[in-house]
């Protein structure tokens, strides 16, 4: 059997998420149906580094799988592209050592969300426009409390099961992009909903005199009730997802 690495790119628009589900369009079960058709086999299950949740989208995902035959790693990619749909991408495909696996190798992901600050028609699948103007300002002063571990049981949705809710953010700025301000997030690992509701809150924390006092009190509540809303999953995307050699 050999292991093989893939870096996916996918508009989550259209589909239910990543994770299998039956009668859902998911991407890992795309995914799957054309690999099977590839390799010639009855089954094959990959694994993902992230299991973006409905309508999210993804450039930096990862997934792994095990198979036979002789078909070249460099050759996955492009035999791929003709039995995918056009909202789906393998970018990249390589053999990878026995034992990895996507999501339990992974050291830390990296993920975007996207502030629309006009309409914008070619924007607004990938972007969320809140009712009010963002304050930059405010923004940053109010995620940049939220690095180093914390617990972060006030941002998880029900859903997020026995994941341990002390997390370590290496980083959480804001920045601009061409369509507004864009969060970028980088953690040891994430609970439900973590990214879209620090969002939510960041943006009520922002209006405050102490930005990063007020997410401070959110953080030391440990209890969803005390942050803010969760942001629509339009605008999350995985960007990038770090193993051992990346941070070496």
């Amino acid at each position: 059997m050999r292991t093989f690495r893939l870096l996916v790119a996918y508009d989550g628009t259209d589909y239910h998420g990543w994770q299998r589900q039956p009668g859902q369009r998911t991407v890992q079960g795309v995914l799957e149906s054309a690999l099977r058709g590839v390799f010639g086999v009855d089954e094959l299950v990959t694994q993902g580094a992230g299991r973006t949740d409905a309508g999210v989208h993804a450039r930096g995902q990862v997934a792994s799988f095990a198979v036979g035959g002789r078909l070249p790693a460099t050759a996955l990619a492009p035999v791929l592209r003709r039995r995918l749909p056009a909202d789906l991408r393998v970018l990249e495909a390589r053999e990878a050592p026995t034992g990895f696996d996507a999501r339990r190798s992974a050291r830390a992901r990296r993920y975007a969300f996207r502030l629309a600050r006009a309409e914008d028609p070619l924007l607004e699948r990938f972007a969320w426009r809140p009712r009010r103007p963002a304050r930059a300002e405010g923004l940053e002063r109010a995620t940049r409390a939220l690095e180093g571990e914390h617990d972060f049981s006030s941002f998880r949705s029900a859903g997020s099961g026995d994941v341990q809710p002390v997390c370590r953010v290496h980083r959480a700025g804001w920045r601009a992009w061409e369509g507004g301000l864009m969060l970028d997030i980088v953690a040891d690992h994430f609970l439900y909903h973590m990214v879209r509701s620090i969002v939510g809150t960041a943006l009520e924390a922002a209006e405050a005199a102490d930005p990063a006092g007020a997410m401070r009190a959110v953080l030391a509540a440990r209890e969803r009730a005390a942050a803010g809303p969760t942001a629509p999953a339009h605008g999350l995307c995985l960007e990038q997802v770090f193993y051992a050699e990346d941070i070496a």
